[in-house]
């Protein structure tokens, strides 16, 4: 009689502890007891409390325009006078080499960055080559001048390169801004007439 009853009390044992084990999470729950009269008993529970904060990463250089701005120079000639568009015109050329001129620096673009990423930002760039013929990358310079906020310096090399070679970086929760003025420098007159273009990516990276 001892063995028939043995193995239904194992399988009601079991089920209570799959009960205790697959039913819902519970806070946790202490504590203290004691007979002794005056005798302090403590009972203590802990609550974890979470915050997630996303990592955020911001630049702009320029206008908010779409596809970025577009600095662009002219270069002309004084042969003397400069000529005007039109063919066949009349000229006492006296045989010498023109002279050829560019047109005036655009105005500074605006460049700001900021990120909350706990080792601040690392700001790059690449930037594409001219067309054979004309000017080439190095002929651009990019000079900065600070604005509000800590200074956003321009990555070098300053005369431009197919991608920088030392980063501009900027500390977190902390807006950097500075004025780029780029400047166009070179010898027009061995240039080829057509029209050359660049793009020039900057990439700011979390730390």
């Amino acid at each position: 009689m001892t063995h028939a009853f043995a193995l239904p009390r194992l399988l009601v044992i079991s089920a209570a502890a799959l009960a205790l084990v697959g039913g819902p999470a519970m806070a946790e729950s202490q504590y203290g007891y004691t007979t002794t009269v005056g005798a302090q008993v403590t009972a203590t529970a802990r609550v974890n409390l979470s915050i997630v904060v996303p990592k955020l990463i911001l630049l702009r250089v320029g206008s908010t325009t779409a596809g970025g701005d577009t600095l662009g120079w002219t270069s002309g000639f004084d042969i003397p006078p400069t000529p005007v568009a039109n063919s066949n015109q009349n000229y006492a050329w006296s045989g010498a080499a023109p002279v050829a001129t560019t047109s005036a620096n655009p105005g500074a673009l605006l460049a700001s960055a900021w990120t909350n990423s706990s080792g601040g930002g690392d700001l790059s760039y690449t930037a594409t080559a001219f067309g054979t013929g004309g000017p080439t990358l190095a002929n651009i310079t990019v000079t900065s001048a600070a604005s509000t906020g800590a200074a956003l310096n321009h990555p070098l090399p300053a005369a431009l390169a197919t991608a920088s070679t030392t980063v501009t970086h900027f500390n977190p929760n902390a807006l950097s801004n500075s004025n780029w003025t780029y400047a166009l420098a070179g010898t027009p007159g061995t240039w080829q007439a057509g029209t050359y273009t660049s793009t020039v990516t900057y990439t700011a990276t979390s730390l």
